[in-house]
């Protein structure tokens, strides 16, 4: 599956689930997980029955591991595509002491320190435990 260079600029890949790669936002001042889904459909009324079924339950499933991972207070889930056409759903662990708490992070996020490599090989580690992530590829 080809991945927008945008995306690949901002995240680091952690791996597939079904029809889909999991990105890692490089900004660690928040958890922020994005699914890019393998489809040709760039909003949700374009998806199939079944296609947004199987999205609908990879962005729970995301949605508890990011929860749950990441402490969050609130969760904030999101379908832009402003800037990047192509698929993908936002999975963001908000806090009220995050940097721009109660503000989105899109325009309001200063740069933050990357993840480790440490960090990044756990997170992937977690998600192939907890939802069958597969880190070896791509979706």
């Amino acid at each position: 599956m080809h991945i927008d260079e945008q995306l690949l600029t901002d995240c680091h890949v952690l791996g597939s689930l079904e029809r889909a790669s999991v990105l890692l936002h490089r900004n660690a001042a928040v958890g922020w997980l994005i699914l890019v889904v393998d489809t040709a459909a760039i909003d949700w009324h374009q998806l199939d029955d079944d296609e947004h079924a199987r999205v609908s339950a990879q962005v729970r499933a995301l949605s508890r591991f990011v929860a749950g991972e990441f402490e969050a207070d609130k969760l904030n889930v999101a379908t832009l595509g402003n800037q990047v056409a192509q698929m993908h759903i936002h999975i963001i662990a908000r806090h009220q002491n995050d940097p721009c708490w109660p503000r989105p992070v899109w325009g309001n996020l200063d740069e933050s320190s990357d993840y480790s490599p440490t960090m990044i090989a756990t997170l992937r580690d977690r998600l192939a435990g907890d939802l069958g992530l597969d880190p070896a590829g791509l979706a």
